[in-house]
């Protein structure tokens, strides 16, 4: 084993040659998993906190926030060598239940109160932060596709440059990302939210908020994700014109449509990654791919989306029993093999 969870072997070795961080999410109780936390240090060299850093699980007590998973995951990462990618300062589904009803002024205070003590908690110890998460929600109605959210009703538009704005005073040395879902699809929503987020971001950018990059999750359906996709690419190009990095934030394939049969099931997982990878990779802003979670064990899409046929499913690039699966070669091949595109700016 290398330092920096560069094993020879691993996906991040594969990664760090084409200038990448390859990573996933993992909460504390995956520390106590032996077998788990080796292919994670193999495999891997920023990893991130699944959910122990959301503000609902630190101030779920709003008169002591506790950071103590948080900081374990932190240490963990620091201890091993390994960057630390921060999810989420703000995200209108991680909302206290004591702030969810509070009067405005205590709901603003408190959300910059939690911003701010958790950002100069880990200043200058964290690779990125994930500053909003999900802003967007065209559906709703807005000319700007803003979601309808606590945040924005108290703060109006300008919480994204307050929030961006603060982090940034805090912790100027990290990538500060604006993370959202849905970007990758291959439909008339997921377009129309791509021409909103590059609104937005021409907006945000134009003021001066320092958004440093664009995290895109990934959560990918199997058989419905597209080989081909030329609006997702154009999208790419025009981040990368915009000078952002792009951040592969939540990356896993969900199989609940493929065929019961497992390795027929493995393998449409696995082309899906590697097809999707292929793509994303080929436009050059990408600076970090990481899934959400390594082993099929712990997936949350058991419980977001099972199989009709009740079997478990298997979205992830190692089994239950930590053996590496198609998708783990799949992943590796797409990673050795990216193509070098224009740099962000170009």
């Amino acid at each position: 084993m290398t330092q920096h969870g560069l094993s020879r072997d691993g996906l991040s070795s594969a990664a760090v040659h084409r200038d990448l961080l390859f990573g996933t999410a993992l909460c504390t109780s995956d520390l106590s998993l032996q077998p788990l936390q080796r292919a994670i240090l193999k495999n891997c060299n920023i990893i991130t906190a699944e959910y122990e850093m959301k503000w609902d699980v630190i101030g779920a007590d709003p008169h002591r926030p506790d950071y103590s998973a948080s900081d374990r995951l932190v240490d963990f990462a620091a201890d091993n060598g390994l960057a630390f990618h921060g999810h989420t300062l703000w995200w209108h589904e991680a909302v206290p239940t004591a702030c969810r009803e509070s009067p405005d002024r205590r709901f603003e205070a408190s959300a910059l109160r939690h911003l701010e003590a958790t950002v100069a908690r880990y200043a200058g110890r964290l690779k990125s932060w994930d500053v909003i998460n999900e802003p967007l929600e065209p559906s709703q109605g807005r000319g700007d596709g803003l979601r309808r959210s606590r945040f924005l009703e108290v703060l109006g538009p300008d919480y994204l440059a307050t929030a961006f704005r603060r982090a940034a005073d805090l912790d100027p040395a990290a990538l500060l990302v604006l993370n959202e879902m849905g970007l990758e699809y291959d439909s008339r929503e997921a377009e129309m939210k791509r021409r909103m987020m590059l609104r937005l971001l021409e907006r945000e950018l134009g003021r001066g908020t320092p958004i440093g990059g664009l995290g895109i999750q990934s959560h990918l359906t199997a058989l419905e994700q597209p080989r081909e996709h030329p609006e997702l690419q154009a999208f790419l190009r025009e981040i990368g014109r915009m000078g952002l990095s792009v951040m592969i934030t939540e990356l896993d394939v969900s199989d609940h449509l493929c065929p019961r049969d497992r390795k027929r099931r493995d393998s449409i997982v696995a082309d899906t990654y590697r097809a999707y990878l292929d793509l994303v990779l080929a436009e050059g802003s990408v600076c970090a791919v990481n899934t959400w979670g390594l082993s099929d064990g712990s997936t949350w899409l058991n419980g977001f989306r099972p199989r009709a046929d009740g079997t478990p499913q298997r979205p992830l690039l190692y089994d239950r029993a930590l053996r590496r699966k198609p998708a783990w070669h799949a992943v590796r091949d797409a990673l050795g093999h990216a193509r070098a595109g224009p740099a962000p700016g170009a």
